[in-house]
């Protein structure tokens, strides 16, 4: 990483990935901990250069006892920049329940739902969330230790659809001198030290071991990112192609493939075909359906996260992906 000012590191990342326009309106996640607060400061400083127009947005996901603590500094520091605010609260518990998937990853799908939910209402051109070299380098390390393909190994994007991340070259130790040499207060999740969350193991016990073996394992991990990201661009733009050749629509104007004609790409371009068709399923749910299109399983079978594929004869249907309900309040 270079070793510029936080601002200038920021502003380089911006200018680089193409982050921010003029007369941008601007969406920003803040949860009140150190990186979104550094996230929002920035954007508030760079704003009459951009011509920005800047929101924010606080989920309360009622998980812990400081909940309300939290919602209630992001009010007063929000308030004190004059920045427009909206706070969703969401039963995260519930949704985790009735969705059978764990407390981190209920959190992370309500989020980016009410992200693009708001956004769209109040037109944001893009959403801007407070993710640093040292986020990127965990979710690197829990992608690699669940057996992720190229994809989940390719971290955390700068830019994919709406949302940014003009944090991500800076460290999470950086961001913490900046707030506190501006006197910036922010607040520390408690449960960010409670070791019986992945991310958090990843974060106190296995990040310390490898800076030990190279100090500049974070802007490795990123030159590595990049790289993966770069071919993994490519070989999209060939799955997009092939999809255009096998796609069809049935009778009930529902998403179709023909099967002989999929079967004769091979099985890279075959796992990206079907992640694109059905991007809300897990890489086991892409192997799951590989088999039953090669085994021509004839009937409809129920997949996770809501989708339905039928499949008769030579073709593949996508019957239908259910609505998740999102546990607002």
């Amino acid at each position: 990483m270079k070793r510029l000012s936080v601002l200038h590191q920021f502003l380089d990342t911006v200018n680089e990935y193409n982050l921010l326009r003029k007369n941008y309106r601007i969406l920003v996640g803040i949860s009140g901990g150190a990186d979104s607060v550094c996230l929002l400061d920035l954007l508030n400083i760079v704003t009459p250069r951009f011509n920005l127009e800047l929101w924010a947005i606080h989920i309360n996901h009622q998980l812990r006892p400081e909940a309300q603590r939290d919602e209630t500094f992001v009010r007063k520091l929000v308030g004190s920049w004059g920045i427009p605010l909206k706070v969703v609260k969401v039963n995260t518990l519930a949704f985790g329940r009735r969705h059978k998937i764990g407390i981190e990853e209920a959190a992370r799908q309500l989020r980016y739902y009410y992200y693009q939910r708001i956004a769209k209402k109040l037109k944001c051109d893009a959403v801007a969330l407070g993710h640093t070299a040292d986020d990127n380098l965990e979710t690197v390390i829990y992608h690699l230790v669940r057996g992720s393909g190229r994809r989940g190994l390719g971290g955390i994007p700068f830019i994919r659809n709406i949302f940014i991340r003009p944090l991500l070259k800076i460290t999470r130790r950086a961001v913490r001198d900046y707030l506190t040499a501006r006197s910036i207060e922010w607040i520390e999740d408690e449960s960010n030290q409670d070791t019986k969350f992945i991310r958090n193991l990843i974060r106190l016990q296995v990040v310390p071991v490898l800076e030990k073996i190279n100090p500049s394992v974070r802007e490795n991990v990123l030159r590595s990112c990049e790289l993966l990201r770069t071919e993994d661009s490519f070989l999209d733009s060939l799955a997009e192609r092939a999809l255009k050749k096998i796609y069809l629509l049935s009778s009930r104007n529902q998403p179709t493939i023909d099967i002989n004609r999929f079967n004769r790409y091979n099985l890279v371009l075959k796992r990206r075909i079907i992640k694109l068709l059905i991007p809300e399923i897990d890489a086991n749910g892409v192997e799951r359906v590989l088999d039953l299109i090669s085994r021509k399983c004839a009937g409809s079978h129920h997949l996770k996260m809501g989708t339905v594929i039928r499949i008769n004869e030579n073709l593949m249907e996508i019957v239908n992906i259910c609505r998740r309900s999102t546990g607002a309040d």
